[in-house]
């Protein structure tokens, strides 16, 4: 957990650019995408969770590469029930949703299915947690709207994928994703050399020893 996530002001509603009405009459905020979002370091960050929230992305992908991934970063404001559903804008795009943890570098989850829309869940089990939905297409451009609702953490839910493992169900594993990672941090090696007079033989003694790793953003 990164103190710096702690600080996060809450979710910017007041960047909505429009409103998705329901059924009941209901005003839904929505929000938009802003590229670059095709890595982990250039998701748009939404800002911190909490439960009874619910609010739409919109935004445009395509399938190729041009703009390949759209990442939307979130923190966790509690221990909170995400439900996600990606409605498309194109009958004949096929687009999914992955979930990756910035911390570990990798992609935990994916909900790459035929339905539609694309349904699914992340548990998150304390506040302070960052985590990315992304979407990509697995075939064909199109806009589409994601939807978020935002729930009290009760028990796993199924369907859902837990923030530090997946049993998200998958008709297939998007390998596109691989390409959504951080970029490689350049790494020192670091020797300490020490020199020891050992005074019953009269030898210097050289000792050379290997620290961790120094990792440079």
């Amino acid at each position: 957990m990164r103190i710096a996530a702690l600080a996060l002001a809450s979710l910017a509603l007041a960047a909505c650019h429009g409103h998705h009405h329901d059924g009941g009459g209901v005003v839904v905020p929505t929000l938009r995408e802003s590229e670059r979002n095709d890595a982990p370091l250039e998701a748009n960050h939404f800002g911190v969770l909490r439960a009874g929230e619910r609010f739409f992305i919109d935004g445009f992908v395509r399938d190729d590469g041009f703009d390949p991934f759209d990442g939307f970063a979130f923190t966790a404001g509690e221990a909170i029930h995400v439900d996600f559903q990606l409605h498309h804008g194109s009958a004949a795009a096929d687009l999914d949703v992955c979930l990756y943890d910035p911390l570990l570098d990798e992609t935990l989850a994916c909900w790459a299915t035929t339905e539609r829309p694309e349904r699914g869940g992340v548990d998150v089990f304390g506040a302070g947690f960052d985590f990315q939905l992304v979407v990509e297409s697995f075939a064909g451009d199109s806009s589409y709207s994601l939807e978020l609702v935002v729930s009290p953490l009760f028990a796993l839910t199924d369907g859902s994928a837990r923030l530090t493992g997946s049993d998200a169900r998958a008709e297939r594993a998007p390998a596109a994703l691989d390409g959504y990672r951080k970029p490689a941090q350049e790494q020192t090696l670091v020797i300490e050399q020490t020199l020891e007079f050992d005074p019953l033989t009269g030898l210097v003694i050289e000792r050379v020893r290997f620290l961790p790793l120094v990792q440079r953003d």
